[in-house]
């Protein structure tokens, strides 16, 4: 009789990599007049890329920059 493969044995590296980042993703809802506040501000500072506003928002707000 074969053991069972672990699913560790059965991820591929990048499967493996998003288990490792997951603790790391964050959702979140926000209501109408937040989220155009954020759209606007990362149009005029990101280009558009709110990922990227989200991270310049809160580092100033945890770090101080």
């Amino acid at each position: 009789m074969q053991t069972p493969v672990s699913m560790s044995e059965e991820k591929t590296p990048q499967a493996l990599q998003d288990d490792r980042r997951r603790r790391n993703h964050f959702q979140v809802r926000l209501d109408q007049q937040l989220s155009d506040q954020l759209r606007h501000y990362a149009e005029q500072r990101h280009h558009g890329v709110i990922n990227m506003a989200l991270n310049t928002i809160i580092s100033k707000f945890f770090n101080g920059k």
